[in-house]
């Protein structure tokens, strides 16, 4: 039987969305998440069985939520609410019957930050009771990271007993959760763009990077093709707004601001390789999503929006970045600019994209901009509505 193994670390988003995924292919494994019975915010069961599982020694099943037996609210990146334990050598086992001679398994786990000396854990999947990977390991304290695994060799039709073993012999445990067993191969996990930060200190936009363009400046009608809805737009020139909206460093342009609860969205019609924008008085409140037409989508938080590191103070007014976003195999075609609090200001977005629209959208497009007047929207002022 040939075994391979794949075991990849990822935001709690991507890996639920990525083992989500899959499931909706799968039919072979009952309960995969492990919400059987319903504990209960913060509770614990040693069931022995539940559902179609088996709970042999100390395995326990584990409901989100303030608890004793893990702390807090349990590692991020789980599928629902509730996650199976290996607590020192105890095991879960589930029988299934194969529709194919190779199947594709897939598993979240995490490690307990628990017990004295070294926090990791160390289990084994088996097949039968032989085991069939190497012994894996969970660092204690660990998020949820996503494991596939390929089971060759197996016969259609045929039962089989599918287990995951604790190999501890102490109150160490390693965390599973959303166990799917499916014939088609899972796909390629999304990982990060990659960030640069072309100035963080005080001063005006370092400029566009040469090979991107300007595509919305705020100031002129977007480019045809591209889209930017959410949001207002202020002036530089008027300076601060106490508790509302701050300019970029040295920007005296029409500049955007996203306040607190709402988002602003960009489309380009083309899959972009990269995306740069300037952001002034960065905030640890700010959001940057980013999604892909094949499905892509990467969350990028406070610090994490220019890549990590602390900028001179959070919210600094005299701190200014252009950040830019290298997609590689993940093109981007819409970014979402967030903030839970007053505000993410920024200007002067500009793209590299995958190609062009044919003539004929173009044609389309430049229809659509007959009344011209109305996109001068972009020259649009504070709306009444905004308060400090």
């Amino acid at each position: 039987m040939k075994i391979n193994l794949t075991r990849i670390l990822l935001s709690a988003a991507a890996a639920g969305a990525l083992l989500s995924a899959g499931g909706a292919q799968a039919a072979m494994i009952l309960d995969g998440g492990f919400e059987t019975p319903g504990l209960g915010t913060g509770n614990y069961t040693y069931p022995g069985s539940a559902g179609a599982w088996t709970f042999n020694g100390a395995s326990l099943i584990n409901a989100s939520g303030g608890s004793a037996w893990y702390g807090g609210s349990g590692p991020a990146g789980k599928e629902g609410v509730q996650f199976a334990g290996l607590q020192g050598g105890s095991s879960i086992t589930q029988s299934f019957t194969a529709d194919a001679s190779t199947l594709h398994l897939g598993w979240l786990s995490a490690g307990r930050a628990c017990c004295s000396g070294a926090n990791d854990d160390t289990y084994q999947v088996t097949l039968n009771g032989a085991a069939v990977s190497g012994v894996l390991s969970t660092v204690g304290g660990s998020d949820f990271g996503f494991n596939t695994l390929t089971l060759s060799g197996l016969t259609a039709a045929t039962s089989y007993t599918l287990g995951f073993q604790g190999l501890a012999a102490s109150d160490k445990t390693s965390f599973i959760d959303n166990v799917v067993l499916q014939d088609g191969v899972f796909p390629p996990p999304p990982v990060a763009p990659a960030i640069a930060v072309l100035s963080n200190l005080a001063g005006a936009d370092p400029g566009v990077p040469g090979d991107q363009h300007v595509v919305e400046n705020f100031d002129a009608p977007i480019t045809p093709g591209y889209g930017f809805s959410g949001g207002f737009v202020r002036s530089g020139v008027g300076g601060l707004w106490s508790g509302v909206s701050a300019p970029p460093p040295g920007d005296l342009s029409n500049y955007e601001t996203v306040v607190g609860g709402q988002s602003a969205t960009f489309t380009a019609p083309v899959p972009l390789k990269s995306f740069s924008f300037f952001m002034g008085s960065p905030d640890s409140y700010n959001t940057v999503k980013v999604y892909g037409p094949g499905g892509y989508r990467w969350t990028l938080d406070g610090a994490a929006i220019w890549g990590g590191g602390n900028p001179p103070g959070d919210g600094n007014q005299q701190v200014g970045m252009r950040v830019r976003y290298d997609f590689g195999a993940n093109p981007v075609n819409k970014v979402v600019f967030a903030s839970s609090g007053n505000s993410f200001e920024f200007d002067t977005l500009a793209v590299n994209g995958m190609g062009v629209p044919e003539p004929a959208t173009w044609g389309l497009m430049i229809v659509g901009f007959g009344g011209i007047g109305a996109v001068l929207r972009r020259r649009r002022h504070i709306a009444a509505t905004v308060t400090a």
